[in-house]
């Protein structure tokens, strides 16, 4: 049987030098709000390599196109 409940989307970060989409790996679940506000994240650009720090404030799922 497949299971047909999608995950819950991945959260991003903008990065601040090249403006690619990072990775958080958290997801959009209830666990993301017991995250503290100012709590820092250290974080990779997959596109640029830039190193830089985020906290859940800066936190977006993508925009998705519609497909139809």
């Amino acid at each position: 049987m497949d299971n047909l409940r999608e995950e819950p989307e991945l959260l991003y970060v903008t990065c601040k030098n090249c403006g690619s989409p990072v990775p958080t790996g958290f997801r959009l679940t209830s666990a993301v709000y017991e995250i503290e506000v100012d709590q820092q994240h250290e974080l990779t650009c997959p596109n640029c390599g830039t190193v830089a720090r985020y906290t859940k404030t800066t936190f977006h799922i993508l925009p998705t196109t519609a497909v139809g």
